[in-house]
């Protein structure tokens, strides 16, 4: 599998036929920093909005090029991303808000009590643990292309029409529609419920929304607050001094 959620590996000593092996294939990213350093830069998030996109990020997997040692890890750094989205604010700001707090919130809820229950297949522990780490890599780059200015949500919204469906259909559900039909936020929306309702079936009873991330998008919401708080009086300012001159 291509990517996981596991502890760091410890380092072994390295083989004399395992470095003329290197040599003809292509180096893995074998570390947490490298994998995330990769999954977050804005050359793959460049790459993906360019590609034939499922095909690529399968090719990817199936390589082992994206490999993260810790999901946490990973959530963190997506969480961290609130003051990067708001200073590079544009007409997507708000969206990649949405989708960073709701990816989080299945992260942090769902997602760790369906892990620590242990009440699952590891057939299907297996299953959910792999779309989850592909969940949280797609966040991190959909994120990183709402941030670029340049972002085209016409030709560049690679996650859109078909990108999800065939994921959903393998969690044997239908989509959930309910959700707004926003071009940039349903389709990963609506993958996000249908993630939660595979795993509701398993665990019915769900705990309370941890603090952790009730602050997070408490503290979003702040920055925001201020954002545009800020920006209404650099206009006056602009204006008040257009009138004077």
């Amino acid at each position: 599998m291509g990517l996981q959620c596991a502890k760091q590996k410890e380092k072994q000593p390295i083989k004399a036929n395992e470095i003329k092996k290197s040599d003809s294939t292509p180096q893995t990213l074998s570390t947490t920093k490298e994998a995330i350093d990769f999954v977050e830069s804005q050359s793959l998030a460049n790459v993906m909005r360019t590609k034939p996109i499922k095909e690529y990020l399968t090719e990817q997997i199936a390589k082992n090029q994206i490999y993260v040692d810790s999901c946490d890890i990973l959530a963190e750094r997506i969480e961290g991303k609130s003051q990067l989205i708001l200073r590079s604010y544009n007409n997507y700001t708000e969206k990649a808000l949405k989708i960073k707090s709701k990816v989080l919130e299945y992260y942090r809820n769902e997602y760790t009590n369906y892990i620590n229950s242990r009440n699952d297949t590891s057939e299907n522990r297996e299953f959910i643990i792999k779309e989850t780490i592909q969940l949280l890599v797609e966040t991190a780059i959909i994120l990183n292309c709402l941030m670029d200015k340049n972002f085209d949500d016409e030709n560049e919204l690679w996650w859109t029409n078909d990108y999800y469906s065939d994921r959903i259909k393998a969690l044997s559900l239908s989509p959930d529609t309910s959700e707004n039909t926003d071009p940039i936020t349903s389709p990963i929306l609506q993958y996000l419920n249908a993630l939660k309702s595979k795993i509701v079936k398993v665990i019915p009873l769900l705990p309370i929304q941890p603090k952790s991330i009730a602050n997070s998008v408490a503290i979003a919401n702040v920055h925001l607050t201020q954002f545009y708080k800020d920006l209404k009086l650099e206009f006056a300012k602009d204006v008040e001094e257009e009138v004077s001159c």
